[in-house]
């Protein structure tokens, strides 16, 4: 098939390679017209051929000379490139842009989307930090129609992956991603032989998940130490969740929750070796590495030589 590929990231990378070595071939890459302007627009797929020749799908257009177009307003003039190269079907592997009616009804067959959660749970912008914050013991790939509302389509296939308790952020995306691309060449034999005809999704067992807001990135300290390790799981390593130390924020990278209490009010520091522990609402909470902002460069924190009192508190 003709396939005109849209995304960033591990995931779109990933299946750029597994497109090709399924035989299919790439017509056009479609990137973020609304970020990238100007002089970027040369400039990006020329850093990317040369840093990361093979882990950026631009540079992996470059190199085979495929276009790259530019969406932004989705209008007529703005989709011919994308039009004159005749795609077969769109597919998308993280992309910031919803796409609407003018590009979803270009392709001869249709538009597909690879999403990282077991839809209809944890549609939206960020399936990988709400897995872990809601405790869920699995997730997956679910392979959809793209239709004008935000991850409602049809679903095409769905495959499942445990989430473990050391599971962060990162490694969902990392996880995800690799089945992506293992199982994209079953897929797309399905969508020749069949085309796009799906299961509708149910809406009552649907969910949308907003990115945290900067300001629910905070530790709650009044909140069990489970709850916390997820939450630091789940912002790990992109948006990261922080705390407030003596008018310092310090971001954690390594944390563990402890089940054994300690009877001292939420936030206080009730241990400074190995690491520093820290009371919550139910159980205590090990910050094991963090680090802060002071300029010009960031501190890990707690540094190796200095601990902060037992008995001070985190905010």
């Amino acid at each position: 098939m003709r396939i005109a590929m849209t995304g960033s990231g591990l995931m779109a990378t990933l299946l750029a390679r597994a497109i090709l070595d399924a035989g299919h071939e790439i017509v056009a890459v479609i990137d973020n017209g609304r970020t990238i302007k100007g002089y970027k627009r040369w400039l990006n797929p020329l850093l990317a051929s040369i840093f990361t020749p093979n882990a950026a799908v631009s540079a992996i257009a470059r190199k085979r000379g495929v276009p790259i177009v530019y969406i932004d307003k989705m209008t007529e003039d703005e989709l011919a490139p994308l039009a004159a190269t005749n795609p077969d079907l769109i597919l998308v592997g993280g992309f910031s842009i919803i796409l609407k009616k003018p590009i979803i009804s270009l392709p001869r067959i249709g538009c597909v989307n690879c999403h990282s959660s077991l839809l209809p749970k944890h549609r939206g912008p960020n399936p990988f930090q709400a897995v872990i914050l809601a405790g869920d013991d699995e997730t997956g790939m679910t392979f959809h129609v793209i239709d004008e509302g935000i991850d409602t389509g049809p679903i095409l296939a769905q495959h499942r992956i445990p989430v473990t308790h050391s599971d962060t952020a990162g490694s969902l995306v990392r996880r995800t991603s690799k089945l992506a691309a293992e199982k994209i060449s079953e897929v797309l034999a399905q969508i020749e032989r069949d085309g796009l005809k799906g299961t509708i999704q149910s809406p009552e067992a649907a969910s949308y998940d907003k990115k945290l807001a900067d300001n629910e990135l905070y530790m709650d300290w009044t909140r069990p130490a489970e709850e916390l390790d997820r939450k630091w799981r789940a912002c790990f390593p992109f948006t990261m969740a922080r705390f407030r130390y003596r008018g310092t924020t310090v971001f954690i990278s390594r944390a563990k929750a402890y089940e054994h209490d300690t009877g001292k009010p939420p936030g206080t520091i009730t241990a400074v070796r190995p690491f520093v522990r820290v009371a919550t609402g139910k159980g205590t909470f090990a910050v094991m590495m963090g680090y802060t902002t002071k300029k010009p460069l960031p501190w890990i924190w707690p540094g190796l030589a200095w601990r902060p009192p037992v008995g001070d508190r985190l905010e």
